[in-house]
């Protein structure tokens, strides 16, 4: 049965950041005002990136996890037959289903992201002991893990793999662990520790939090109550979509194997091998060194890494001279980043579009700090006098911000539905409407239209957290009740539950109600039941009430 979250039992909360390439955790009290960050991780050096590398190392004989983190980077080549897995946070994304390699090993991408986060949560309970919390303090922990705006899915697994690594227990109150969606996090670090927020009653502004795999994009309207506090209501439908940093790495690698091509010898039978470690090697440089530093005005400076076996050391068709290569600002500007940029400047300017009232636009995140992507963006905006802001430390944005949507879950007070939310329902059948084979004749004579879609939540129109929607049935004794979700994100309103040429629609989930034993109440007396659906949160959330007591429904979205 459900009960209130007993927030005192829980009075440190941590925010983690699951990222595609990099990873971030922040911590604080429910009655400090400070957020400390975890900005030391395993193998890394002083002064780093305050994060830690998403990658896990497995052995391919046993499918266990050998390293995680840098040491899974710097193992690659100590351990025989292994295999390295990185950026499986992309596995989420259902729009990237056949664009990514299926993965490898006999492992599901919850046993992968639940094997990272049982290593990276024993860390910080490492860390935070070390820096004076006692032991067991774990047990007063409340979660806050940050999700993209991906499926209703992909966040059940997110849960599932938590479950699995330890964080909390399938027993656990369900709010012991919250989600988030990453840009809201980020929205609630900008308003605290940005001086240039300074929104005004009824102005938007934009959250761009680019990372390495997703770039999420999701819009605020501020709204200040009678003691002048603020509170976000989401005021258009956001977006997400998988153009991080780590295409521009992609598009990267492409460009210089094709010019390591024209300097690479030939193989005896004719074909040019370009070997992995010292090609790895050269991208690492890119992506520590010269990435960051790209801004759009100079060339950048490789040497060519040892292990590759040149023709020659000086190519000027290339730009290599001497062991070292030079990329013309031209050159990563229309073969590796434009691109990916252009394309997380067109995402805002779709968004901007369904605004109103936009003031600013916060770029957070790892490629959020990228010199070059705000360039474009003051170039796209600024004649519109919307405010482009980099805070400071955009990269640790989310993981505090979620931390600070720990302490005040309530902050956040309207959501946007991305979707259509409806069940299968009969209906009146319309001979001029509805497909012949949906048409269903009853033992009472009346004609009715099979796989109809009732509405229970519109796409795009605002829902406060806290709404409910609550349907009365009548059911049974002892009969379970069995029910499937579907969902549609087409602009229309879905009139069936099977995709057609106008809609798009698929099962989000199945719930099952079981009846609770009810000592007063024999086989086959009619039952109320209510059903309580919220979908102003995060997470769908689905209640029971039978006989008065309040039950949480298990939704199976592996059907």
């Amino acid at each position: 049965m459900t009960t209130p979250f007993p927030d005192r039992d829980f009075p440190i909360v941590i925010g983690i950041d699951f990222g595609t390439t990099y990873s971030g955790s922040s911590y604080a009290f429910m009655t400090d005002k400070e957020v400390t960050d975890i900005s030391k991780w395993p193998g890394q050096p002083d002064y780093s990136y305050p994060k830690c590398p998403t990658i896990c190392l497995y052995n391919r004989d046993n499918n266990q996890l050998i390293q995680w983190g840098r040491s899974a980077k710097a193992g690659k080549s100590k351990f025989p037959n292994i295999t390295i897995l990185q950026q499986f946070k992309l596995y989420l994304d259902d729009n990237l289903e056949g664009v990514v390699r299926q993965l490898p090993l006999d492992l599901t991408v919850t046993d992968i992201i639940s094997d990272y986060l049982e290593k990276f949560f024993g860390y910080i309970k490492t860390d935070m002991t070390k820096k004076g919390f006692h032991s067991n303090f774990e047990k007063q922990v409340r979660f806050c893990l940050t999700v993209t705006m991906w499926s209703d899915k992909s966040k059940q697994i997110m849960r599932e793999a938590a479950i699995q690594a330890g964080l909390i227990n399938a027993t656990d109150h369900r709010d012991r662990l919250m989600l988030i969606s990453e840009p809201e996090a980020a929205a609630l670090y900008c308003e605290r520790t940005c001086d240039k927020f300074n929104m005004l009653n009824g102005e938007e502004f934009m959250i761009c939090d680019a990372g390495g795999g997703t770039v999420d994009l999701i819009v605020f309207r501020v709204e200040m109550d009678a003691s002048g506090n603020r509170k976000f209501r989401e005021s258009t439908k956001g977006v997400g979509k998988s153009c991080g940093s780590t295409f521009i790495d992609r598009n990267f690698r492409k460009h210089l194997r094709k010019k390591l091509k024209k300097v690479i010898r030939r193989s005896p039978n004719g074909s040019i091998e370009i070997p992995d470690a010292p090609l790895d090697h050269m991208m690492d440089i890119f992506v520590d060194n010269l990435k960051p530093l790209f801004d759009g005005t100079d060339d950048l400076y490789s040497d060519i890494s040892m292990g590759f076996d040149l023709v020659t050391k000086t190519e000027p068709s290339i730009g290599l001279d001497e062991g070292s290569m030079t990329f013309t600002k031209e050159e990563l500007k229309k073969h590796v980043f434009d691109p990916v940029v252009n394309e997380v400047v067109q995402l805002c300017r779709n968004l901007q579009k369904e605004t109103g009232n936009l003031k600013a636009i916060f770029m957070v995140g790892g490629f959020g700090s990228s010199s070059y992507l705000y360039s474009q963006m003051e170039k796209e905006f600024s004649a519109e006098r919307i405010r482009i802001v980099q805070p400071d430390r955009p990269e640790m944005a989310v993981s505090r911000g979620a931390v600070y949507f720990g302490m005040h879950p309530t902050k956040i007070a309207t959501r946007i539905p991305r979707f259509w939310y409806g069940i299968e329902i009969t209906n009146i059948f319309d001979p001029l409407v509805d497909p012949q084979e949906y048409k269903i004749t009853r033992p009472d004579g009346s004609v009715r239209c099979d796989n109809r879609f009732s509405t229970y939540v519109e796409r795009g129109k605002p829902l406060d957290i806290d709404s409910c929607i609550s349907r009365n049935y009548i059911t049974y004794y002892p009969s379970h009740t069995a029910c499937t979700f579907f969902a549609s994100e087409s602009d229309m309103e879905p009139r069936y539950t099977i995709s057609n040429n106008i809609t798009s629609i698929r099962k989000v989930f199945d719930f099952e109600i079981p009846m609770p034993p009810l000592p007063n109440v024999k086989q086959g007396d009619p039952v109320p039941l209510t059903i309580k659906m919220y979908f102003g949160e995060v997470e769908l959330r689905v209640e029971a009430v039978i006989d008065d007591q309040t039950y949480a429904v298990v939704c199976n979205f592996n059907a």
